[in-house]
């Protein structure tokens, strides 16, 4: 790798495209009023106003404008950074999901940057889950498009970057255009098995360039199979976002008394995050093809709804008929996947700790694993278990929400019977190789397996988890 970007910048380039009105509209970075200007020019002009910005606000998801005031800070004392140029800043239409990037240039080591934001709308929410069945997805596409549009001649070294579905897109681009010397994902998911054969030839020839930096407990980079060499650092998570502050771009930055920001170095991922990131895989892989497309329209109605706080939403999810049913099976191969491996239950009731939920919920487990009669009959007669919780002095708010959600009956009858039919389950969840998955067809044509889905999925298998698990609680 040939770029003089170190980690410490490409991480605050990545915060930089999360800045919007701090202070004002001219607090946005992806504006085209920044095209022509310094990164300097920029994070002066916002600070020279830092009182209109407000510290309890969050600015963009999980970042304060206190915070923000130190990513500035930081951004001023780097005299590298601010002597970078924000030559073109690009918006996708909005009815293709409305991304948006930057195109950078360091005129002090002709460099070229092109930087994409993270996901921008609900759209491209979707489109992080359609890479189960679509191969590549169109949004991928459109990022290489653009990239492609650019006038890239001439510079000493080409580097992508972005964070969260923009790593996705730079390691995309950089799988597929030769042209691109470094790569540098910040919790960026990753490829679809069936990605990863079509372009193992692409894959194997360019991943050495890619460089995945990773928050140790980030939920999204472990969607699929990922693609590169990965750099674990220690995050200040959960804050007031438990859980989902993993994911937000200014995880892994500190600072000290005096306002210097620092990275640090993890040992590995954290475990917990491994062990889903297997779970998944191995869930992907029992998915029959045909199954995928419905699975992943579930998984993005739940994914808008979660991020939403839309508990509501969550629940239609569960019991639509179009939905029912992959939902269902999402949920059972979750509980039989206990049974082979454990740990999964610590590593769950550790996640749901942290949230702030009772983890006693996760008595789903036996719950349904045991009482298959039971269930049967809640199925047939809801108001008939009500009565039966009310006989039991069950708490009356969980009698209410109860009350009120008599499709839930159904879809836990529903995920006891998806149980019973798994047998065997796939444990093979590591992420693949595409070295071993090289097949030699025709003129040599090599095939490779992706790992690409919005982090989401984990959150996803989390909300449903919740979601069932609320119920359990109260009927334990």
């Amino acid at each position: 790798m040939n770029s003089k970007l170190t980690i410490e910048e490409i991480v605050l380039i990545n915060n930089l495209l999360y800045c919007e009105n701090l202070g004002g509209p001219r607090g946005t970075f992806l504006h085209p009023s920044q095209q022509s200007k310094t990164i300097g020019d920029y994070v002066r002009g916002v600070l020279r106003k830092s009182e209109d910005i407000e510290d309890d606000t969050e600015y963009s998801t999980g970042v304060t404008g206190a915070e923000y005031k130190e990513i500035l800070q930081a951004v001023k004392a780097n005299e590298h950074l601010c002597e970078i140029i924000i030559q073109e800043v690009h918006y996708e239409g909005a009815n293709v999901g409305g991304g948006r990037s930057a195109f950078l240039i360091d005129p002090v080591y002709n460099e070229a940057i092109v930087a994409f934001k993270g996901t921008q709308s609900d759209a491209e929410w979707i489109d992080n889950v359609s890479g189960l069945y679509t191969v590549p997805t169109a949004f991928q596409e459109n990022a290489l498009n653009w990239y492609r549009s650019l006038d890239l001649d001439g510079y000493d070294a080409i580097t992508v970057t972005g964070h969260s579905k923009g790593g996705n897109k730079a390691k995309y681009i950089t799988i597929m255009d030769d042209s691109v010397d470094n790569c540098f994902s910040f919790d960026g998911q990753g490829f679809s098995d069936e990605f990863i054969r079509k372009y193992s030839a692409e894959i194997v020839r360019n991943r050495e360039k890619i460089i995945n930096i990773i928050a140790e407990s980030d939920f999204v980079n472990i969607l699929l199979n990922d693609v590169g060499p990965k750099q674990f650092y220690l995050g200040t998570n959960f804050g007031r976002l438990g859980f989902a502050e993993n994911h937000c771009a200014n995880a892994i930055l500190f600072f000290d008394d005096k306002g210097d920001m620092y990275l640090w170095k993890a040992k590995a991922q954290d475990k917990k995050m491994a062990d889903l990131d297997k779970m998944l895989n191995s869930f992907i892989r029992t998915c029959r093809m045909s199954t995928k497309e419905n699975i992943a329209n579930m998984l993005g109605n739940v994914i808008v709804s979660a991020k939403a706080g839309d508990t509501e939403g969550l629940i239609a999810t569960f019991t639509d008929e179009r939905y029912k049913d992959s939902a269902a099976s999402l949920a059972a191969y979750i509980l039989r996947y206990k049974e082979e491996k454990p740990q999964m239950v610590a590593s769950v009731r550790e996640i749901l700790g942290q949230n702030g939920f009772n983890t006693g919920m996760l008595g789903i487990i036996d719950f349904i694993t045991n009482h298959e009669f039971l269930l049967e009959m809640i199925g047939k007669n809801p108001n008939a278990m009500i009565r039966l919780l009310k006989m039991n002095h069950a708490p009356e708010p969980a009698i209410v929400f109860l009350s009120s959600h008599f499709g839930l009956f159904s879809f836990i009858v529903l995920v006891s019977e998806k149980m019973h039919m798994l047998k065997d389950i796939n444990l093979e969840g590591e992420d693949i190789d595409p070295e071993d998955e090289v097949i030699t067809i025709g003129q040599k044509r090599r095939f490779y397996v992706s790992k690409r889905t919005v982090g989401i999925i984990a959150i996803c298998i989390i909300a449903t988890i919740v979601i069932i698990g609320m119920l359990v609680a109260i009927i334990m």
